[in-house]
């Protein structure tokens, strides 16, 4: 219960303008898409544009995530208790996780009710044109269409009764200069926190940009061309980028929560920090005097797991079997204090000794700071 409270007591420090800069910038974006949402909605509904409808939806989707965002960021900050020793990162991923299902849920949305809108243009479309070859093509399409599995019953019944206004463009203009705003700066933080659930939510300010760029294009499209369907295939071409963010932010969530290992790029950046280790000869804790032979041969079997924007290292390191207590100790601490300092996001470092006889070392290792392997 001390826990929850503690928690609690975070969250509402954070919505009252208190808290590190993840919790502020959160909050930024979920004032501005209570703006958003009220604005794009009232213009879409009476400027009877569907774009701008589906805009407003997605913003109001984005509030959902920016509450998830914050609780998650504040949630995976805390320390490491006696029920969590390895401490809350993956409640990050977890929230990386519910943002990259919202976009998904979000991007089948807007795709079906544009899908809808768009039989609608059809049919009046075939209906208004004077029999010939494309008044047959535009009804054979949506007869193919409204045989789908997803086409909506009475998807020609209604739609919006009168002309699209084109001051609706003012308002996707608008969303897009704020939701652009949006995403860079909460990149910026999300770059310098290794936050992907910051990421995430930067993405979905992204994905909302591109949407408002796209709604803007298709409003401008129905007023200068009114026959062509632009609005709803619009709203299509933003629910497929949605989508494809979205499936891109669950893959990399997914990875993190089945601890797949961290890509190829990072775990050799890892081994790389570790190279000078492999050449230097250090300074003995006992007699504080240099030691004259190498402690260190060769880092193998290096693995690393994310959680959150804390990774996880493990390796195996070739040490002289001549090697005291006290000097693998000593080892120990300055293979993880070097990795620590070179990747911010290490946490934890683990290292296991693997004993060679010095008298070996040459047939086994030749040259061996050069012989380094990653698994």
């Amino acid at each position: 219960m001390e826990d929850r409270g503690q928690g609690a007591e975070r969250i509402m420090q954070a919505l009252q303008g208190g808290g590190d800069r993840g919790s502020q910038i959160t909050l930024v974006g979920l004032f501005s898409n209570v703006g958003l949402t009220a604005t794009k909605g009232t213009a879409g509904w009476f400027l009877n544009s569907a774009a701008l409808l589906a805009e407003a939806g997605h913003s109001l989707s984005d509030l959902l995530g920016d509450f998830v965002t914050l609780f998650c960021w504040k949630l995976s900050r805390r320390p490491p208790s006696e029920r969590y020793p390895f401490g809350f990162a993956k409640f990050e991923t977890l929230g990386t996780t519910i943002m990259s299902l919202i976009l998904i849920g979000g991007a089948l949305g807007i795709g079906y009710h544009s899908y809808y809108l768009l039989l609608h243009t059809l049919s009046e479309t075939a209906a208004a044109l004077p029999p010939g070859p494309t008044q047959a093509v535009l009804q054979t399409v949506k007869d193919a269409a409204q045989q789908l599995p997803i086409a909506p019953a009475g998807a020609t019944a209604h739609a919006h009764e009168h002309a699209l206004d084109p001051n609706a463009a003012w308002f996707a203009a608008l969303s897009v200069g704020v939701k652009e705003w949006l995403y860079r700066a909460t990149k910026k933080v999300a770059d310098d926190e290794k936050s992907p659930v910051l990421l995430a939510n930067a993405v979905h300010h992204r994905s909302d940009a591109y949407s408002s760029a796209v709604a803007l294009a298709a409003i401008l499209g129905t007023w200068w061309f009114p026959a062509l369907p632009l609005d709803p295939l619009g709203g299509l071409l933003i629910s497929v980028v949605i989508l494809r963010q979205g499936v891109s932010l669950l893959r990399g969530a997914f990875g993190d929560l089945t601890d797949a290992g961290v890509p190829w790029r990072s775990r050799k950046a890892i081994n790389d920090a570790l190279q000078p280790l492999l050449s230097t000869y250090p300074i003995d804790p006992q007699s504080q005097k240099q030691v004259e032979r190498q402690m260190l041969f060769a880092i193998r079997s290096l693995r690393a797991r994310r959680a959150g924007a804390l990774v996880f290292v493990d390796l195996v390191a070739d040490v002289p079997k001549s090697m005291s207590v006290a000097e693998s100790a000593d080892l120990e601490e300055r293979i993880a204090s070097t990795l620590k300092e070179a990747r911010r996001e290490v946490t934890e470092v683990r290292v296991r000794f693997n004993p060679i006889d010095e008298t070996d070392i040459e047939a086994r290792h030749g040259h061996a700071h050069t012989d380094s392997k990653l698994h």
